[in-house]
């Protein structure tokens, strides 16, 4: 098992260490990482607060983003409009 608030285990801890992560149209891609860990705890906090949810699901989430960018050691950003972070 995991300690309450580890990183959750993912399909990428299945892939060789040298995979290399394709992020078409990343320009909309890095944003929707970004705030996959936010929008799904403040959803899940009302939910337990409100005795809907047991505590440990907020253990049960996405990566945060800086987890994802741990994981994903090599990165190819595809995008027509690229941002200051995929320059």
């Amino acid at each position: 098992g995991r300690a309450p608030g580890e990183r959750p285990y993912t399909l990428i801890d299945f892939f060789p260490d040298d995979f290399l992560t394709l992020m078409d149209e990343s320009h909309v891609t890095l944003p929707q990482v970004r705030g996959m860990y936010e929008g799904d705890m403040s959803r899940k906090r009302v939910l337990v607060e409100h005795g809907f949810r047991l505590p440990s699901a907020l253990d049960n989430r996405p990566l945060r983003f800086n987890e994802f960018m741990e994981m994903t050691n090599q990165r190819v950003y595809v995008s027509a409009t690229p941002g200051p972070f995929e320059v």
